[in-house]
């Protein structure tokens, strides 16, 4: 009888020990009984964008992208709204905007496109505003225009050759003789007795380009048009030159000039 009360014993203690031994265990956070970690919260970063494009540009023109960062996860682009519908258009993968109307894009109608942006990555999401410029581009109708598109003339003048003679002058028309002297740059000897750097030559502009460009070029005076002011730079660039009082456009490009007040020069232009 003793032996048994000695068991029982013996297994009440091994079992009160056990469960003191499983307590401890929960209470001291053993892998079996861990708490989970709640996920962390996706932060998100987005910036307002801005650009500018010429008026009247193509279907699918490129405007930007709009930046996004996310702690985890891919953000996703959507537009709210825009001022005008339809103008612009953003993809949902990697924020790009782009043209979609092409027709909304008129300087002389709107001047600016905006928009707002929700950059989102599941429940989290940020606006941004996205402003689009409209430049203003001169708008020729070059069809209306007096082109001299036939086959090209080469004018020279030699070095020392006198500008009064008839041999040393290209008469384009009779409003329009250039020349050149021993100092200076191109006058119209037609009406100028001699070479104005500002000016000269009187009755023309001039611009950087071919006809194919009319539509943006810039005209300005002779040494205005040359790269650095200096017409020694212009030899072999194609340029427009535009007679206003006869109102027609040359294609010309001047391959020689002398230097050391020679007074020489070259230069092939189209004829009518």
């Amino acid at each position: 009888m003793k032996k048994f009360n000695r068991l029982i014993r013996g297994f009440t203690l091994l079992t009160i020990s056990s469960i003191f031994l499983v307590q401890c265990s929960k209470d001291d956070g053993g892998d079996n009984y861990a708490t989970p970690t709640p996920n962390e919260a996706v932060t998100l970063s987005a910036s307002d964008f801005s650009s500018s494009i010429d008026e009247n540009p193509s279907q699918g023109a490129a405007l930007g992208r709009v930046q996004a960062t996310a702690s985890s996860g891919t953000p996703n682009f959507s537009i709210i709204n825009q001022s005008v519908a339809g103008a612009i258009a953003v993809s949902s993968n990697s924020g790009d905007i782009t043209v979609a109307d092409p027709a909304l894009f008129d300087f002389e109608t709107r001047q600016q496109i905006t928009a707002t942006v929700r950059v989102s990555v599941g429940n989290v999401s940020e606006e941004v505003t996205v402003t689009i410029t409209i430049n203003d581009v001169s708008e020729v109708d070059v069809a209306s225009l007096t082109l001299w598109e036939g086959a090209p003339l080469t004018f020279s003048k030699s070095n020392g050759g006198s500008p009064s003679e008839a041999d040393n002058q290209d008469r384009i028309t009779e409003n329009v003789w250039l020349t050149r002297g021993d100092l200076g740059i191109l006058y119209n000897i037609a009406t100028e007795g001699s070479a104005n750097n500002d000016s000269s030559p009187a009755g023309t502009e001039w611009a950087q380009g071919s006809f194919s460009d009319l539509q943006t070029l810039d005209f300005t005076s002779f040494r205005a048009a040359c790269p650095g002011a200096k017409p020694k730079n212009v030899v072999g660039i194609p340029m427009v030159l535009h007679l206003i009082q006869d109102d027609l456009y040359i294609e010309i490009t001047i391959t020689s000039w002398a230097q050391g007040k020679m007074g020489g020069f070259t230069y092939t232009r189209s004829t009518p």
